[in-house]
């Protein structure tokens, strides 16, 4: 439906984005796939890297790379065998590596830690790629400078904020109204795509576009559920592949589709699992009502 307000609003099925899902091809080889890049968590958090980045392989993309820190790449090279890794100790080093690599999207805030450090390294990220997908910590290490976040921020940019990181990003939208009034709200200072996490998620395109995600389970709410849905948002964006508004709507709708289909007791271990069977079921047209 359309309003007054120019938002059209739509219930998220895999009709208004299945056109686009970047399949593997027959032909394809694991860099035509997509080259993620994700920025490796704190040594205490590297769980969340490894979910994200797990994700991202499942879902297609051909390649994931890890930027690591001395404190934490032996732990990645013994944990997970299965994706490049990159060590980096500085602002400069970072600088080096996004100039000469290749880079189909990159995937910054799980485990990162809300330091000025990660502040910095966001920033520059936001300048150098094109397509960037910021979650968690990438998102509230800006909380004392939101006109760098906001001004940083374009169509190519995906933010995937929780209610509570949500508020800390947009600390002057009122929290006791509905999320569509704090999405319509947050559309009026970034020019971006937004994820809104929560029992139903609702995902912002730039231009206004307003999706609604009923395909979903409280089972998600548990601890990691956000970085698995951002490893598989991540893996969907890029040339050739998604915008990174409807590659969120996709991601959103499959993180769903696996909870209703694994039902009671799900953990984001089990949601990695599901991939695989869920990707299958979008490809037969046989969805989990």
């Amino acid at each position: 439906m359309q309003n007054k307000h120019r938002y059209k609003i739509t219930k998220n099925v895999p009709n208004l984005w299945i056109d686009k899902f970047p399949w593997k091809k027959h032909l394809g080889h694991k860099y035509s796939r997509g080259r993620v890049v994700v920025y490796g968590g704190k040594k205490e958090f590297i769980g969340a890297t490894i979910l994200s980045s797990l994700a991202a392989l499942k879902t297609g993309t051909g390649s994931v790379k890890i930027i690591c820190s001395n404190n934490t790449i032996h732990t990645y090279s013994v944990k997970f065998p299965s994706v490049l890794k990159v060590e980096i100790n500085s602002i400069s080093e970072l600088k080096k590596f996004l100039k000469k690599e290749k880079i189909t999207s990159i995937l910054v805030g799980p485990g990162a830690g809300t330091n000025k450090k990660i502040k910095e390294i966001t920033k520059l990220i936001l300048k150098k790629v094109k397509y960037v997908v910021l979650d968690a910590d990438a998102l509230t290490c800006f909380r004392n400078d939101l006109k760098s976040l906001y001004s940083l921020l374009d169509k190519n940019k995906i933010i995937t904020p929780h209610a509570a990181e949500f508020h800390k990003i947009f600390p002057k939208i009122k929290k006791n109204v509905s999320n569509i009034e704090k999405i319509k709200a947050a559309s009026k200072l970034v020019k971006s795509n937004v994820v809104l996490k929560g029992p139903n998620t609702i995902v912002l395109s730039y231009n206004k576009k307003i999706i609604i995600n009923y395909h979903s389970s409280p089972e998600l709410a548990v601890i990691g559920s956000g970085d698995v849905l951002s490893g598989l948002m991540v893996s969907l964006i890029g040339e050739n592949k998604m915008n990174p508004f409807l590659a969120g709507c996709a991601a959103t709708w499959l993180h769903g589709d696996i909870a209703k289909k694994y039902g009671k007791g799900l953990i984001s271990e089990d949601i990695i699992k599901g991939i695989p069977s869920a990707l299958k079921r979008l490809k037969d047209g046989k969805f989990i009502k």
